[in-house]
């Protein structure tokens, strides 16, 4: 089982990089889950794959906000882009079938 994450925000955090904030809105959000296929600047499409996922704390009642680091992560601008705030970023663990993306 995967995971639907609503986007609210990239940032980018010294010691960790890119990091990409949400609201989980299905499943659960784990280590080595990856991204649907993502056009990522002027590259071909690729996944990124999760390498930490942060539990954090909201004063929205958004479900339950994570931060999600990726290994190898895009440039922060690229990331934005890619998935702006309201997107549905859709996490599958490795091997699983294509999940459907929105």
């Amino acid at each position: 089982m995967g995971a639907e994450i609503e986007v609210r925000n990239a940032i980018s955090i010294v010691g960790h990089g890119t990091v990409l904030i949400g609201f989980v809105r299905a499943g659960t959000a784990r280590i080595g889950q990856v991204t649907m296929p993502l056009v990522l600047g002027h590259a071909a499409e690729r996944r990124l794959q999760v390498s930490a996922v942060e539990r954090l704390s909201s004063v929205q009642a958004g479900g339950p906000a994570v931060g999600l680091v990726f290994r190898d992560p895009p440039h922060l601008r690229d990331l934005q882009r890619a998935l702006p705030a309201g997107s549905l970023l859709v996490l599958e663990d490795p091997g699983e079938p294509a999940a459907r993306t929105t």
